[in-house]
């Protein structure tokens, strides 16, 4: 199983060339302390012409040379000795040169030897496969021959820094800028020699390296600065402060916008010194600028960062710092001319706002403002000076281009009915039959292959039994809906199903004889009948709601209030005006307290029994009977009332409302805020 890249969690896949694990979308390595131990005995490549000391795709299989039975194994050829014998020859000449007539170390001869030229040329192969560029073998090799040709230098320590500044400019040639101080480490030589080295093949050749963009570098800083977190107890060791603010950053996008600030200097300033410098410092401080910008904020100590990114690539903090310093004013200047950021505005050499600060806020916007720039300009276009011939040529087949462009070919229409109907036998009950829209139109026997069959598998089996399916059921199913535009009108009823709904002449006569009714008798009559009907029943209507009206309105002196109550006898009574009208011949005036219609009513129950008796000054006395609890108690509070003499006095001052008994079915408190 492979293992997940740690940078953006993407499938790796394994490589023998580097010993480690490659992720298939970063590139990044899974193990990148992995090397490859390579030596001057490394097979013959087949990309290259120069033979090798060990051939490994020389044939290893048993042939006979002689005849007879006689078989020679694996290594016992022609070519397998001559080249046992030259690596044999080559070791004797280094170690015992005395044997060969050499009088000193045949390496610190001017001379051409062959054997030596010869053991050169497997150097510097062994040399480029172990940086994983064995088809840039030629190239430096080629490069070596044309300077050994115009300076004769010495054999020894020098040829081998040749060697290197010859393989780190077919590097570079191939936009893999490998670090110089990488090679010298490799072969164990000074730094400074192959630098010097690769300074004179240079002016020697009359060499003009192409400029390296500095993003080639952010995937190794990415992932050193992601091992230095892992192991903080390695050196070089980070302050915890910085520790922490890294951690809550994403380096995948720190590395991406480290690898858009590097193009937009190549773009914008493709004339700036810091282009022309060594990459790897300069890919540094832009590596640091995106820490800042990801962060929108500082991040200090800078110092220590820059020291620990600097270690990877061999350089030291002050020059980290110098090309930070550098990129970060030519940002500083872009950030100029964008509208809405926030300018770098110093008095008396002092500002409100940092630089850093202000760069770190802006980068990411300048950098979004930059590319919206560089997109909006226009394409060049290419305009060709053409014959007569091969115009007409060019606008016959422009004409047929548009013809194309405008009449797209059209999509067949598949009929899938066949799989409808496989999906739903298959789950009948959760996959619903669907129309497609060109059988919408057909009518309602071709649109659907399956009615009856739907209706049988989604229905139980006693439902089939007793109540077949109806025809509304049917064109549901069929159509996929029941509105209007699914089922038309006219489609409810088959052919002659709604004339065998009507009733015969022999029926309608026969039932004219059975209740009576006359020959030829108009419906009018029966239509006035039921109008009568209806306006009376609306007349009533409206009487009990302006009654009801009355009630909850009440008068002026009285509040909308919903009560029992007369309210205007009661406002007579309280006034004590027209005191006469109290009484009538029939007793107390039926209006006080509602009580007309209990007085005039001559359907009362005669085995109601009285509640409570009250008297008026032992003179008068109501007799008060509280209904049983019905429907209509509210309405009828009191069913009786005694006759009172209209020659008695009356005393008004003296009453007081009577205290009700608690076998009432509810008090007076009840029907007067009900």
């Amino acid at each position: 199983m492979s293992v997940r890249c740690t940078q953006c969690g993407a499938s790796t896949t394994w490589d023998d060339d580097v010993g480690s694990a490659v992720c298939t979308s970063c590139g990044s390595l899974v193990d990148p302390s992995q090397s490859v131990l390579t030596s001057s005995l490394y097979g013959h490549q087949n990309d290259t012409s120069e033979p090798s000391l060990w051939d490994s795709s020389a044939s290893t299989t048993l042939k006979s040379f002689r005849v007879g039975n006689n078989w020679d194994l694996a290594g016992q050829g022609k070519e397998s000795r001559d080249r046992k014998n030259a690596v044999s020859t080559l070791a004797m000449l280094l170690t015992n040169p005395q044997l060969f007539g050499f009088q000193s170390h045949p390496l610190s001869l001017r001379s051409p030897c062959p054997t030596i030229t010869y053991a050169m040329v497997e150097f510097i192969k062994s040399l480029a496969v172990s940086f994983n560029a064995p088809g840039l073998s030629p190239r430096a090799i080629n490069l070596f021959n044309q300077v050994k040709a115009a300076s004769n230098f010495r054999w020894g320590q020098k040829s081998r820094s040749v060697a290197a500044a010859c393989l780190s400019i077919a590097l570079r040639e191939s936009n893999r800028p490998d670090s110089l101080r990488d090679i010298a480490s490799v072969l164990n030589v000074p730094p400074t020699s192959v630098i010097r080295e690769f300074t004179y093949i240079s002016s020697t050749l009359n060499l003009t390296s192409s400029l390296i963009d500095p993003s080639v570098h952010i995937s190794t800083l990415q992932a050193h600065i992601t091992s230095v977190l892992k192991e903080q107890h390695r050196e070089p060791r980070l302050p915890d402060i910085l520790v922490k603010s890294l951690r809550t950053l994403c380096l995948r996008s720190v590395a991406n916008t480290a690898t858009s600030l590097s193009e937009v200097l190549a773009r914008v300033s493709p004339d700036h010194d810091v282009l022309r410098l060594p990459v790897a410092p300069t890919a540094c401080g832009i590596f640091l600028l995106a820490l800042e910008a990801e962060n929108r904020a500082v991040m200090n100590p800078l110092g220590d960062l820059a020291q620990c990114l600097g270690t990877r690539c061999h350089v030291s903090k002050a020059v980290v710092m110098a090309r930070y310093k550098t990129i970060q004013d030519e940002v500083a200047s872009w950030v100029e001319k964008v509208p809405w950021l926030d300018k770098y505005d110093s008095k008396k050499g002092r500002a409100k706002v940092p630089k850093r600060l202000v760069v770190a806020r802006g980068l990411k916007d300048v950098i979004q403002f930059q590319e919206d720039i560089w997109q909006q300009q226009p394409m060049p276009s290419l305009e060709l000076e053409l014959t007569e011939d091969e115009r007409k040529e060019d606008q016959c087949q422009s004409s047929q281009s548009l013809e194309l462009a405008s009449h797209p070919p059209k999509r067949r229409k598949l009929n899938h009915a066949v799989a409808q109907a496989t999906q739903f036998l298959l789950n009948p009950l959760g996959t619903p039959v669907t129309i497609s829209s060109n059988q919408k139109n057909l009518p309602s026997t071709a649109s659907s292959y399956l009615p009856l069959a739907t209706y049988i598998l989604t229905n139980p089996s006693t439902s089939v039994t007793y109540k077949p399916p109806t025809r509304l059921q049917l064109l549901a199913l069929d159509r996929g809906g029941v509105q209007e535009n699914q089922i038309p009108d006219d489609e409810l009823f088959a052919e002659g199903e709604f004339e065998s709904l009507l009733r015969g002449a022999d029926e309608v006569q026969m039932l004219r004889n059975l209740f009576g009714w006359k020959e030829g008798e108009d419906q009018s009559e029966a239509d006035k009948t039921l109008a009568t009907k209806r306006k009376r029943k609306t007349k009533s209507e409206e009487d009990a709601l302006a009654e009801d009206d009355d009630i909850i309105r009440g008068t002026a002196l009285s509040p909308r209030k919903k009560s029992r109550l007369n309210m205007e006898a009661l406002a007579q009574f309280m006034d004590g005006h027209n005191d006469d009208d109290l009484f009538q011949v029939g007793g107390l005036d039926s209006s006080l307290m509602g009580l007309e219609e209990v007085i005039h009513s001559s359907d009362v129950d005669i085995n109601d029994a009285p509640y409570d008796n009250f008297s008026m000054d032992d003179n008068v006395s109501i007799t008060v009977q509280t209904p049983p609890p019905t429907r209509r108690r509210r309405s009828n509070m009191m069913r009786n009332t005694e006759e009172v003499d209209a020659d008695e006095e009356v005393v008004i001052d003296g009453w007081r409302p009577p205290t009700p008994d608690h076998r009432a079915a509810y008090s007076r408190y009840e029907e007067e805020y009900d």
